[in-house]
């Protein structure tokens, strides 16, 4: 496997928009993509603060010591690759990319490592957002390119970008996007900032297997600006991404009134539908749990997703 850096560009042609060949879904809400439709019958633990993941059970003996942010990887990318109908011997080799993503990162590992003394769990302070895309790589015979990116929604948001430039360059013929976001081990850290967020903290992991689709063009955006600039700026930079479709807002990430208000505006005065009912904050996941309701419920393309993390906000507008 090599590294490559991952640093989306405006200067850089957008790349065609990717094939969604597979999708893997393992969270708290239920089994599979379905598991998010029937969320509504769900309660989460913590007074509906965490939607916390069944913990995967995988055949082979070296998961007995696998921490769950890597049993989490290792399950959505095998959910992903039957959903494509394809054999998990078909992504052996060099030509399959994986693209790792999370906003929680270090912190289950280092939190385990350095307090749960008793444990027989193997856990990587430290290394862990290389840990667990490893763990998919053996699983599957992964020997292509590979990123790790830490953030949160925009995060995600390149690593699909990058995704699709992979397969156009022709560096790789299926890519693997993953996002874990494991929560539990750590929930009193996230506890104290909940107002943070909005609805439940969703824990658990999603993946796309991508190939190259040919479809129009994936057009990236970002915009880096504090809360009083941050308007003006959406604003601006969505109105150079949208043309003459009218995108569906599949994933609206955008936090802070000033945000969230430019957006909505925009959006409104181009008649763009509204967007499909948050089932929480997934951080990372969230573009990904997006695409996967999308796809589920037939919508077609364009959808436009927007994330927020920090003093970052991003968009995608994944075109017909």
């Amino acid at each position: 496997m090599s590294a490559v850096p991952a640093v989306a560009s405006s200067a850089v042609a957008d790349p065609p928009v990717p094939r969604i060949l597979g999708i893997g879904v393992v969270t708290g809400w239920g089994e599979g993509v379905q598991g998010l439709f029937d969320a509504s019958s769900h309660a989460g633990e913590h007074g509906r603060g965490l939607v916390t993941a069944p913990t995967p059970v995988l055949d082979g003996d070296r998961f007995r010591r696998a921490p769950r942010e890597c049993l989490f990887a290792v399950a959505a990318a095998k959910a992903a690759v039957a959903d494509a109908g394809l054999g998990e011997g078909d992504l052996t080799g060099p030509r399959t990319g994986i693209l790792y993503v999370s906003a929680t990162g270090y912190a289950a590992a280092n939190r385990a490592f350095l307090e749960d003394e008793k444990s027989t769990t193997l856990h990587f302070p430290y290394t862990s957002p290389s840990a667990v895309p490893g763990e998919v790589t053996i699983e599957l015979g992964i020997r292509g390119p590979y990123v790790n990116l830490m953030g949160g929604g925009p995060a995600t948001l390149q690593a699909l970008w990058w995704a699709a430039r992979w397969l156009v360059e022709a560096r790789a013929d299926r890519v693997l996007v993953i996002a874990v976001e494991a929560f539990h081990e750590v929930w009193d850290l996230f506890r104290r900032v909940r107002r943070l967020y909005a609805g439940p903290l969703i824990e658990g992991a999603a993946c796309l297997l991508l190939e190259a689709g040919g479809g129009g063009p994936l057009r990236w955006m970002s915009v880096l600006a504090g809360p009083s600039e941050a308007g003006r700026s959406v604003v601006t930079v969505l109105g150079k991404v949208l043309d003459g479709d009218t995108p569906r807002l599949v994933f609206g990430g955008a936090t802070g009134a000033s945000r969230a208000t430019a957006e909505a505006r925009l959006l409104g005065e181009r008649g763009a539908p509204p967007t499909a009912p948050r089932l929480g904050e997934a951080l990372a996941m969230g573009p990904l749990l997006a695409l996967a309701q999308a796809r589920r419920e037939g919508t077609p393309p364009p959808w436009l997703l927007t994330a927020t993390w920090r003093s970052e906000y991003a968009g995608l507008l994944w075109a017909r």
